[in-house]
């Protein structure tokens, strides 16, 4: 078995010995006169096995191995000693030799145990191989597992961004782009991420450019562009190009062989699968989908809106109803054009789609109007979906874009199985009413959107002098003027009793004022509280004698001379929706209250953002 070994002793004659017979036996040996010579031949080579003298000027045997070791854990030792007590001494063992020969050696004692430490050596060397084997197999299982999930998906928009994030992954590149091949043949930037500049980033080529010998070759190849390694990798299924992906950035600067062969086979089945998703879309847009915005058609999700009525029905489950309308969709095609209408109407599914979950379902019912079937929603979820839903759509860049150059009157409404409907008709008849509702609240009346919290509440509270609210009977009611003194106090105490009659109902309560105190009615009433309390109450206000609270948050607010001047109570659930804000005098209390869901739900919205407050 071959090997090399470091002979280490201060006797010329034994290392001379030594050395004769273990080269008969075709071992390379290296010689070192002393243990400070020895680290650094060790420093230099990796040796199988080093054989070391016990006694020696200086450093001895002992301290060479525990050096060595110190270094290299499964550095072979084998220790040469004049005095035969060493021999499987504790200190030997201590050290970490392998095993201990007494001077003069015996040859063959000499080779059986470097034959053994050798072999030990060997054992190591195939089980380090057999675990890097193992590690490089489920390496590729892995991957395998990730591409093997291409073919099967049935959304081409999420498949490239999938493909996008997993060749950077797999790459350790903190930057990536992916162009496919459009109808015409040309390559569209469709997702990039990480740190790239959107505007240095070319929106089309074409395969016929100074690309084509590359592309031909359907391999993945490295580049330099300013000093920076790229990885280009092609996407191409049966000899036809698919689309071209641009990796850059390495975490380790530079791209390693690995990972252009990982590349490779991320870039093979990347290319099925949008070959199958372009087949799947054709087969969408035929039937199940619009063209336009790839919203499944009304006919698809009112059968699917059925068959999850039955499920419902049969496991006693829940679901939502959701619709949302552009109201002013005609005025903007009108003032700006089809393109921007479309543009609208693409962003708004776009935002939407984004946040919902694969087992949610989007249908475009008409131009202006779309649907939503959330499964497993309560009616609560479904409102706080709404939210979400409205601020996904300011960050759309295509919303934006004609909402710079005339406002999206937008509306949404929910409603929820079987709490508002049992069939399908029933749930679209609640959500119109309610987007009705939202029409006419006071929130769009005195468009109240763009108000900071503070400026809202004192906007709705006014004074006697303030010109009367706009009313509407399709809303629900707002008023404001004098209030009795004790209602804040009442409101808080009927509250906390309707959470402990049905503390599985989701809400949201906010209750502030000048202090927080242990004897609110809201803190008193719900010391009691079980711990399934599905409810999240907060108090805002200075701090006095409540620290904590099993059901209540307290927030505490020093200094703040707003909140001092005002009590507040925003109540928004699954059963209600109410709001009272309310300035103390001398001679009365003056207060707004108000059941308008829009209005209770912005007031809540803009309190979190103003404090920064967790939402929901």
């Amino acid at each position: 078995m071959a090997g090399t070994i470091l002979l280490v002793d201060d006797d010329h004659f034994f290392l001379e010995l030594a050395t004769d017979m273990l080269t008969r036996r075709g071992y390379r040996i290296v010689t070192a006169e002393n243990a400070l010579r020895a680290l650094e031949e060790a420093g230099l080579t990796r040796f199988d096995l080093v054989i070391t003298d016990v006694m020696m000027p200086g450093m001895d045997g002992f301290e060479l191995t525990a050096k060595l070791r110190e270094r290299d854990p499964d550095q072979e030792v084998l220790l040469i000693s004049a005095r035969p007590d060493v021999k499987g001494s504790e200190m030997a063992l201590r050290a970490g030799a392998a095993d201990c020969l007494t001077k003069p050696v015996d040859e063959d004692d000499l080779y059986l145990a470097v034959d053994r430490a050798l072999q030990r050596v060997a054992l190591r060397h195939e089980r380090a191989l057999l675990r890097d084997e193992n590690l490089e197999f489920a390496r590729y299982q892995n991957l395998h597992r990730r591409c093997l999930e291409f073919l099967a998906y049935p959304d081409l928009e999420g498949l490239q961004e999938r493909v996008t994030a997993d060749l950077a992954a797999v790459c350790d590149a903190q930057s990536a782009a992916l162009w496919l091949v459009d109808d015409r043949g040309e390559l569209v930037l469709r997702a990039y991420r990480g740190l790239l500049d959107r505007q240095f980033l070319v929106e089309r080529m074409r395969p016929e450019g100074p690309l084509a010998a590359r592309l031909r070759e359907s391999s993945p190849w490295l580049m330099r562009e300013e000093r920076s390694p790229v990885l280009y990798v092609p996407l191409v299924a049966g000899g036809e190009l698919m689309g071209l992906a641009q990796l850059s950035d390495p975490i380790g600067a530079e791209f390693l062989p690995e990972h252009v062969r990982q590349a490779r086979v991320i870039g093979d089945f990347a290319a099925v699968g949008v070959k199958n998703g372009r087949r799947m879309l054709a087969l969408q847009r035929l039937g199940l989908r619009d063209r336009d915005t790839a919203a499944y058609n009304l006919s698809y999700f009112t059968d699917y809106a059925s068959k999850e009525i039955y499920k419902a029905r049969r496991y006693g489950r829940t679901f939502s109803l959701l619709t949302f309308s552009i109201d002013n969709l005609p005025l903007v095609r009108v003032r700006l054009g089809a393109a921007d209408a479309k543009k609208a109407v693409r962003g708004i599914i776009r935002a939407l789609s984004r946040i919902i979950r694969d087992s949610d379902v989007i249908a475009k019912a008409s131009d202006q109007e779309f649907y939503l079937l959330l499964p497993e929603t309560d009616f609560f979820g479904a409102l706080m979906f709404v939210r979400r839903a409205m601020a996904a759509l300011r960050d759309e860049q295509d919303v934006q874009e004609v909402e710079g150059k005339l406002p999206l009157a937008l509306v949404g409404g929910a409603s929820t199985f079987p709490k508002d409907g049992e069939d399908f008709d029933e749930l679209v008849h609640r959500c119109r009413r309610r987007m009705d509702e939202r029409r006419a609240s006071l929130q769009r009346r005195l468009l109240l959107d763009g108000l900071p919290f503070w400026d809202e509440v004192e906007l709705l509270l006014g004074s006697p002098n303030s010109p009367k609210l706009p009313s509407d009977e399709r809303a629900e009611p707002s008023r404001r003027g004098k209030v009795s003194d004790v209602l804040f106090d009442e409101l808080q105490t009927e509250i906390a009793r309707e959470l402990l009659r049905d503390p599985g109902s989701r809400g949201l309560l906010y209750v502030g004022g000048p202090e927080i105190r242990s004897d609110l009615p809201i803190a008193s009433g719900l010391e009691t509280a079980p711990p399934e309390l599905a409810s999240r109450i907060y108090l805002l206000g200075r701090r006095v004698d409540l620290e904590s609270h099993p059901a209540v948050t307290p927030v505490f607010l020093e200094g703040d001379d707003r909140v001092s001047r005002h009590e507040f109570l925003f109540w928004l659930s699954e059963h209600a929706s109410y709001a009272l804000i309310q300035r103390r005098g001398r001679g009365a209390t003056w207060g707004f209250h108000s059941s308008d869901t829009a209005v209770v739900d912005g007031l809540i919205s803009k309190l979190q953002a103003e404090y920064d407050l967790q939402p929901y």
